[in-house]
């Protein structure tokens, strides 16, 4: 049975958002390699003496790009649109946290920070921390789900 992305299960929005917040740096990283590959300007080699005798009737290659090479350029493009739009709703998505402990630790979960440093820099215990990430998650998931964010970022991918 295949579902629509505004019929998933609250729980697995949950996990998927719990996995971007996880993984934003790997987008990060992976957004700047991407932009490298596919901004890096082509450079062709021109033959600048003219060509005599076999040389001169022997078939050229081709000098544009394979349909294979084109194919792997659309993949990486797709990754790359899909990977910006979750970081940039990443980064708006601070705005809908209501106190300076909840961005402060929305900020560390981002970067990668554990929770046992997070809950040392708050001093408060990880229990404390478990249910500040969990009323961010909590928040970010009601945000997703009030601007169809998953059914937009499936439109990106296709």
């Amino acid at each position: 049975m295949i579902t629509a992305v505004n019929d998933l299960p609250e729980q697995m929005i949950k996990w998927q958002v719990e996995e971007w917040i996880r993984d934003y740096n790997f987008m990060l990283r992976e957004i700047a390699r991407l932009n490298r590959i596919l901004n890096k300007p082509e450079v062709r080699k021109q033959k600048l003496t003219a060509t005599y005798g076999d040389e001169a009737g022997m078939p050229k290659g081709s000098r544009g790009i394979s349909q294979a090479e084109l194919n792997q350029l659309d993949r990486r493009e797709k990754r790359l649109y899909k990977y910006l739009a979750i970081v940039e709703y990443l980064d708006k998505v601070v705005d809908e946290l209501d106190d300076d402990k909840q961005k402060v630790t929305y900020d560390c979960m981002l970067e990668g920070i554990s929770y046992t440093q997070i809950a040392e820099h708050l001093e408060c215990s990880r229990d404390t921390l478990r249910k500040v990430k969990e009323d961010i998650v909590v928040k970010v998931v009601r945000k997703v789900q009030k601007d169809h964010f998953l059914h937009k970022l499936k439109s990106i991918s296709k």
